[in-house]
């Protein structure tokens, strides 16, 4: 009887491919961490308490944080890939 939880013989060429999607995902999924901790952060650094609606300053706040978020969040993508590219031309 065959196990379903037995991982199947991969040759070489798969192996490498599946390793690439695996890393691709844990990246997304770092990406994704460090998403709700900066949207975290900018909540609790810009707004003092909750109301009909933001004041300036939060606003101001709030649009420059995401700014800043928004900034990082580009730079993890562009960093992501391309250690994706130097990992296929390897």
């Amino acid at each position: 009887m065959s196990d379903a939880l037995t991982a199947p013989k991969l040759d070489a060429a798969s192996q490498k491919e599946l390793e690439q999607f695996l890393e691709t995902e844990q990246a997304q999924a770092r990406v994704q961490t460090q998403i709700h901790t900066l949207t975290s952060l900018c909540w609790d650094k810009c707004v003092g308490s909750i109301s009909s609606g933001f004041s300036g300053k939060e606003q101001s706040c709030l649009e420059n944080c995401v700014g800043r978020f928004f900034d990082a969040s580009d730079y993890l993508i562009r960093r992501v890939e391309q250690q994706r590219a130097m990992a296929g031309a390897q």
